[in-house]
């Protein structure tokens, strides 16, 4: 008997092993998936290999601390560049191996939360998941991310059943890494300890020799608070910060709706910026977007009712961690209201694992077994069949923004050696990485950190970002800006000769408003409230420019790649 009852446990440890290998294997596969992506790095992930690829100790320390994200992602980047290579591909990769570990780390989540079937689901829906798989392939600290908030789910659930020293120990580095990773994570970090430290109180498994416990508590916690010490210069700078990037975007409840479609369905529709309603998704010109409906509503209704029914488990641990991810999303969402950050789903990665295992509880839960079938199978089948056959799924969604478009752009023109290119909205660094050597254009930038200057000259940049929409409102209503128009006399009409050809680059995604629309929008006080100064400034930008060449240039031609477009224009 005990034979055949060792034999059983055998054959069932291998069963999970395979069925956890099948998992791991269908993961890897959809994440090597068009990996190569042919428009290159785009802006963001430009700049975590900028910062890492800084040759020189202090250069890299200076750029990783101007940066508004916690250091420790840039700190794993150039070690994954000093042992492989920083090719695109090599890059992609090292948010790959973060992913595939998370894959685990949900299976051991699951497992240690109720049984080895609910570890096995877990790591399914992480698998075939288009929010993890689209960061797996991304130069950012998300997946990174992803796979510490994982790992620190899997170590509370573990404190609640056992208070090791260990498992303190692991779980407040866990969490100090979170804080290092990411500038929100500080947030929910203290949080999520707060929420430790109430169940432990609450269901009388710590807090028992009050004197004791609290110097344990105080040694375990040294890992958490050194580092806190470490990045709390950065933290405080970036708090009290002007950024741009918060000037792009205006907060809308819709956007709360966007990220729960981005975390269950294969439609990523809150990567960088979302219309300020969801009608605009479900209506399409007037038309029932059915594929909307289907691929991204109905995923996110079965998962919002499984949450539902796995949260009335009452299994403690799961409760206490998901009531912090809800502290920790409100807390987002006011951040967002009062504009220092977007409402985007990537910064919220830390709640990422705690849904996808209410998740997993929940379609576990269903007592009719035909239901968890069929609520089960038509998730599966809508998000796998949209990641095999849409030409927007996770794997095959192009960087539109990749910086390599722009130089396929130049080198595909007629535009030769000391030709003068005009950059907008970015500077000539953000694209050195894929120019060749060999050309050596004339560049001329009018970006997001000097725009200031040659659109309104004012050399007070954190003013004009801060409060442009009110006092350059009436600048708008003048077409063509004079001060532009000068710009261009002076640095190109008056120097150029005939037959010289000059670049210029757009953004389209910042600078799409025609100057009719500009006219409409600051003449209408609730839509000029909500359309970002940073639109409006490049477009008015965009447009002037091309009016100041219509008279002394030809259209040379006019290309398009991505989101960016090249005017090139030749002296008459």
């Amino acid at each position: 008997m005990l034979l055949l009852y060792m034999k059983h446990k055998i054959k069932m440890k291998n069963n999970t092993f395979f069925k956890l290998f099948i998992i791991f294997l269908i993961a890897f596969l959809l994440r090597l998936w068009f990996i190569d992506k042919p428009e290159g790095l785009w802006n963001d992930e430009y700049v975590s290999w900028f910062i890492a690829s800084k040759k020189s100790f202090s250069d890299f320390i200076t750029e990783m601390f101007r940066n508004c994200h916690a250091p420790f992602y840039y700190i794993y980047l150039k070690f994954w560049m000093y042992i492989f290579s920083d090719s695109d591909i090599s890059l992609r990769i090292s948010s790959v191996i973060p992913s595939l570990m998370t894959i685990v780390t949900m299976y051991l989540i699951g497992k240690e939360a109720k049984n080895k079937n609910l570890g096995l689901l877990c790591a399914f829906l992480t698998a075939i998941s288009s929010f993890n798989i689209y960061f797996a392939q991304e130069v950012r600290l998300y997946s990174l991310l992803m796979f510490f908030s994982a790992l620190s789910l899997l170590f509370f659930i573990k404190l609640e059943k056992n208070q090791t020293a260990t498992n303190f120990i692991i779980f407040f580095s866990i969490n100090a890494l979170i804080s290092a990773t990411h500038t929100l994570g500080i947030i929910f970090s203290i949080i999520n300890i707060s929420a430790l430290f109430i169940i432990l109180y609450k269901e009388n498994k710590f807090f028992k020799e009050k004197t004791k416990d609290v110097i344990k508590l105080i040694k375990y916690l040294s890992p958490f608070v050194i580092v806190i010490l470490i990045i709390l210069p950065f933290l405080f700078t970036v708090a009290f910060s002007n950024s741009l990037s918060q000037f792009w975007s205006n907060f809308s409840f819709s956007k709360i709706l966007f990220c729960i479609i981005d975390y269950f369905s294969p439609i990523q529709t809150n990567i960088i910026n979302v219309p300020d309603t969801i009608y605009a998704y479900i209506l399409t010109n007037n038309k029932i977007n059915y594929v909307f409906i289907m691929f991204a509503l109905v995923p996110s209704i079965i998962a919002l009712i499984s949450i539902y029914r796995g949260l009335k488990e009452n299994i403690s641990a799961i409760n206490y961690y998901f009531a912090s991810a809800l502290i920790f999303s409100f807390s987002l969402i006011i951040l967002s209201i009062i504009g220092k950050i977007i409402l985007i789903t990537k910064y919220s990665c830390e709640i990422y694992p705690i849904l996808i295992l209410t998740f997993a509880l929940g379609l576990s839960s269903f007592k009719k077994e035909s239901i968890k079938i069929i609520l089960t199978s038509i998730f599966i089948f809508l998000n796998i069949f949209y990641l095999i056959t849409s030409t927007d799924s996770a794997p095959k969604r192009t960087r539109s923004e990749g910086h390599l478009a722009v130089v396929k752009l130049l080198e595909n023109s007629r535009l030769k050696n000391n030709d003068i290119v005009l950059l907008t909205y970015y500077d000539k660094d953000k694209f050195e990485r894929y120019l060749n050597a060999n050309t050596k254009y004339n560049f001329y930038s009018i970006n997001k950190f000097n725009f200031n200057y040659f659109m309104y000259n004012n050399n007070n940049y954190f003013e004009t970002i801060n409060k442009g929409k009110t006092i350059y409102r009436n600048y708008f209503k003048e077409f063509p800006n004079k001060v532009i128009l000068k710009y261009v006399k002076d640095n190109f009409s008056s120097k150029m000769k005939k037959g010289d050809r000059i670049g210029i680059i757009f953004l389209n995604t910042v600078s799409f408003l025609s100057n009719d629309k500009i006219q409409s929008v600051i003449n209408d006080n609730k839509e000029y409230d909500r359309t970002p100064f940073i639109f409006l400034s490049f477009s008015a930008l965009r447009n002037s420019l091309l009016y100041s060449f219509k008279d002394e240039y030809r259209i040379d031609s006019i290309t398009q790649s991505g989101d960016w477009t090249l005017f090139v224009f030749e002296k008459i």
